[in-house]
């Protein structure tokens, strides 16, 4: 079989149990924050090309996918804060007003 075919069937079935996951509540995705990143895949996809040996080349992917995993909580901790402190908070509390103040007028 070859390896080609054993990577696109891994990262099919990773896609796959993580949209499950996090679609049915058990884990908190965003594929907003993982495609900011992206160039993990080039990562991937080169250690999978590279002629070393197989356990050498599962290592490398081990640890790649613990660098990514550890990144993607760094940008999601970036996206939270982005999202309760940004302005899309401040737009909302200027309608809850506006609206308000509409209803006062009544």
């Amino acid at each position: 079989m070859k390896s080609r075919n054993i990577f696109l069937g891994i990262v099919f079935l990773a896609v796959g149990v993580v949209s499950l996951l996090a679609s049915i509540d058990v884990i908190d995705f965003s594929w907003r924050v993982a495609w900011r990143l992206w160039p993990m895949l080039l990562i991937f996809v080169g250690i999978a090309i590279l002629p070393l040996k197989d356990w050498l080349k599962a290592l490398l992917m081990v640890v790649a996918l613990a660098v990514g995993v550890w990144l993607y909580q760094g940008e999601a901790r970036k996206e939270a804060e982005r999202r309760h402190s940004g302005w899309s908070t401040s737009v909302r509390q200027w309608w809850d007003e506006l609206d308000d103040d509409v209803f006062d007028l009544f």
